[in-house]
């Protein structure tokens, strides 16, 4: 693994992927920020979120790093974070899973970064 892979061998990867009603996306991501910024204010294990909206209208996707799985799944417990979340139902359907990096692969047009 390169240096930029082993650095988040440990990093929890989160990506939760909502399937729109139609005409719901944008209400979509209102939810998701709502939720994650209540998340990135309360947790100290959250380092970060990437919300992404497809082009043909038809999903959402939350990318978010952590640094611990046990304080990931104790969101879930939280009051104030599941009466955020659990908005998405008014916009459509999720699933999420958690992953770990196991490649990382850059472009053979990346520079070589060497040590000094």
């Amino acid at each position: 693994m390169s240096d930029f892979a082993s650095n988040e061998q440990d990093a929890i990867y989160l990506v939760n992927v909502v399937h729109v009603d139609e005409g719901q996306q944008d209400a979509a991501l209102d939810v998701l920020r709502s939720a994650v910024g209540y998340v990135a204010r309360t947790y100290p294990s959250f380092e970060w979120s990437r919300l992404y909206k497809s082009i043909d209208g038809k999903t959402v996707i939350n990318q978010a790093l952590w640094r611990n799985q046990a304080e990931f799944e104790s969101l879930f417990e939280d009051d104030e974070f599941n009466r955020r979340y659990l908005k998405l139902k008014e916009t459509g359907s999720w699933e999420f899973h958690l992953y770990r990096v196991t490649d990382y692969i850059p472009s053979a047009l990346e520079t070589p970064v060497t040590a000094s």
